[in-house]
């Protein structure tokens, strides 16, 4: 395996050659969003049996799967996003891993993140009590696990890097404070637990302290603002929301921790942009389909983009 230690540095040293893979095609220089499928009459990220809020196990066996793009190469790597239960205990999962020629000009890069939820508030909400991230890059690995115990008041954090620990510490979890990682985040505003979704609102969530940032904010733009993004960057009319999110900027290797989302009504990200990714610039994932595989003997769902 390559190892690239100043990945700017390796990217600038091929310039010419990357130019001349996207001259021949082998690289598009075009980054364009999935185009919406309506075979059952519902457009891209939605889905038949949506509902705005109720039990939050709802989501087991959903998976959501995107396509990554940056600099000049698209569809350049794979996201998934699943919620499934592991020996009695609700997880989640988000997944995101360069690969092939792509890989091997950016250092090969895996960003896995799991979360381990207990169910609360009759059911509406999770909450974590288990959080992990390994971000991985050439032969170097980081990882953190943040081990919340909510009884004592507690969140043991630890890091490693390349499997040897590195730092340990045990930080207070403020009285009444949930501290919310992205993923819980993510299913618990799809469950409507911070407040109704709808143009103009905006939330504040308590998250895991990162480097003294303990809270993500959201803002869900208002019908005007969201009809001015489409004509602006030249896209249809449609009836999806956008939202600009701001998270830990550690928590995706990023310079400011700026995500800007467009989504369906059905609360699922249809385009992503991951704004100024180290050495990468900014990252687009478009939804590619969503699979649904309930624990029971239902048929599987799948909403494909295409």
């Amino acid at each position: 395996m390559l190892v690239v230690s100043k990945p700017i540095q390796f990217l600038k040293t091929r310039l010419p050659f990357l130019f001349l893979l996207t001259a021949i095609g082998l690289f598009p220089a075009s980054l364009t969003g999935s185009e919406a499928a309506d075979k059952i009459g519902l457009t891209r990220g939605e889905y038949s049996n949506f509902q705005p809020d109720g039990d939050i196990r709802r989501f087991e066996g959903e998976s959501l799967y995107y396509d990554i793009s940056f600099l000049w190469f698209n569809k350049a790597a794979t996201s998934e996003i699943r919620f499934f239960k592991k020996a009695g205990r609700y997880q989640a999962e988000l997944s995101f891993e360069t690969k092939g020629v792509v890989g091997w000009f950016t250092s090969y890069r895996k960003h896995i993140y799991k979360s381990t939820f207990e169910i609360t508030d009759q059911g509406s909400r999770v909450r974590t009590t288990k959080f992990q991230r390994e971000v991985v890059i050439g032969d170097e690995v980081e990882q953190t696990v943040n081990n919340l115990d909510y009884q004592k008041g507690v969140n043991h954090w630890v890091k490693y890097k390349n499997r040897h620990l590195e730092l340990q510490k045990e930080e207070p979890i403020p009285e009444g404070v949930i501290q919310d990682d992205i993923l819980a985040a993510f299913y618990n505003f799809r469950n409507g637990v911070y407040g109704a979704v709808k143009p103009g609102a905006s939330f504040t969530i308590h998250t895991i302290p990162e480097k003294g940032f303990d809270k993500m904010t959201v803002n869900v733009r208002s019908e005007k603002e969201a009809r001015q993004a489409e004509e602006d960057d030249g896209s249809e009319p449609s009836n999806e929301l956008f939202l600009d999110i701001k998270i830990p900027k550690e928590i995706f290797k990023t310079k400011t921790g700026t995500l800007l989302i467009r989504g369906s009504r059905h609360l699922v990200p249809t385009e992503t942009q991951v704004k100024d990714y180290i050495a990468l610039g900014d990252l687009r994932a478009d939804f590619n389909h969503r699979e649904f595989k309930p624990p029971t003997n239902f048929a599987v769902q799948t909403l494909s983009s295409q």
